[in-house]
């Protein structure tokens, strides 16, 4: 366990660490002394007993940079190529300042699609442990050279919370070029107050963030405020703070710094997370008024009984929506079934299903265990990236 001494008092029993930073503090004038310090402050975590991840942006700028350019290219060819190009000459910066402490660092580029295979997220998982047994710093990027849906509507804040669930991290710590959350916006206002602490994101605390971007960065405070939204749901603090003017350990550490989002209550379990947050759905099932109040008021696994509709193609283990009849997505789950099969069976009373398929392994369309319920107030399960 790090010393206590290195965080507030609200981050106890801090273990595992998820550092997240921008464009802007890799690439602006003076970057060459951000990077020095983040490096030497990743390094003393690390040597303190944590276990750190680095999730970067930057390629693209390092890229713009070398190419001459001060606008983010429109044409997908060209931030690939970008990418291409500064993610080395990243690399190559975090390498001289990372060693002048003598950590190890390792990188790890990533597309959706390793996230969301089960099989692959797994593997990514053992591979992040395996750099942590070695004592090396994990640096997490999007692989832009070679994915096309990431550039377009990507956000290495999504991924820095996806990272911090997969390792199961006890706070997650987005920088930025601001001291966390303002009532208002402290570039332009100067009476804007800062907001030290926010024990969940609400639709109010949404409306505060502003949503401008700069000519080299895809992501704004919104996708910051989504971030903490996503990994306060499944039981991790996060914090948003300066990054740009201040060292990390000082946003760790002082409140005035950083905005700390407090963890939900009714955290969704470790194994849940990747259906809820992550996993792509193959297809939906949608359920009559008796299976919907089943699920949701009454903690209830999908029988089939209760299915009235089936669409898309999918196995046995694959991720569904389950639909209710406004077309709300109301869970998402583990199929226990295809989708012949479940075509087969809906509608039917559990002694009827083993006549329609023979042998079976479960009565049930989707385990309880394997389901994931949209919260309280919200019509529809976190939405898919």
């Amino acid at each position: 366990m790090t010393g206590q001494a290195l965080f507030r008092k609200e981050l106890k029993d801090v273990r595992t660490i998820v550092v997240k930073t921008g464009s802007r503090i890799l690439t602006a004038a003076g970057h060459e002394r951000r990077v020095e310090r983040l490096a030497a402050d990743l390094s003393a975590l690390r040597k303190s007993g944590a276990r750190v991840v680095l999730v970067s942006s930057g390629a693209i700028a390092h890229g713009m940079k070398a190419l001459g350019l001060d606008k983010r290219p429109s044409e997908i060819p060209m931030q690939q190529a970008c990418a291409g190009i500064g993610q080395n000459r990243l690399m190559a910066i975090y390498q001289e300042h990372f060693a002048k402490h003598d950590t190890l660092i390792g990188q790890v580029l990533l597309t959706w699609d390793d996230l969301r295979s089960k099989k692959r997220y797994l593997n990514l998982r053992n591979t992040l442990f395996k750099l942590f047994d070695c004592g090396a710093i994990p640096i997490v990027n999007e692989n832009d050279s070679v994915s096309v849906e990431e550039i377009c509507f990507g956000n290495n804040d999504t991924l820095g919370a996806q990272i911090a669930m997969l390792v199961n991290a006890d706070v997650l710590v987005n920088l930025t070029d601001v001291g966390g959350l303002y009532d208002k916006n402290p570039h332009t206002e100067k009476d804007a107050k800062h907001i030290p602490v926010v024990s969940a994101v609400s639709v109010g605390i949404q409306k505060m963030a502003g949503d401008k971007k700069s000519e080299i960065s895809v992501g704004g405070m919104s996708t910051k405020l989504k971030a903490a939204e996503m990994v306060t749901r499944a039981g991790i603090p996060a914090l948003i703070g300066d990054g740009f003017s201040q060292s990390l350990l000082t946003v760790l550490k002082d409140e005035s710094r950083a905005t700390l989002f407090l963890p939900s209550d009714k955290k969704i379990p470790s194994r849940q997370r990747w259906i809820a947050f992550t996993g792509q759905s193959a297809g939906s099932i949608v359920v009559d008024a008796g299976a919907s109040k089943a699920i949701t008021e009454k903690g209830k696994s999908l029988l089939a009984a209760g299915i009235t509709k089936v669409s898309g193609r999918f196995n046995a283990g694959d991720m569904v929506d389950i639909v209710d009849t406004r077309g709300d997505v109301i869970a998402k789950g583990l199929v226990n079934f295809s989708t012949d099969e479940v075509e087969a069976i809906r509608g039917c009373k559990t002694a009827e299903v083993e006549k329609k398929l023979g042998a079976i392994r479960f009565n049930e369309v989707i385990l309880r265990d394997n389901m994931v319920v949209a919260p309280d107030g919200q019509k529809s399960c976190p939405a898919e990236k």
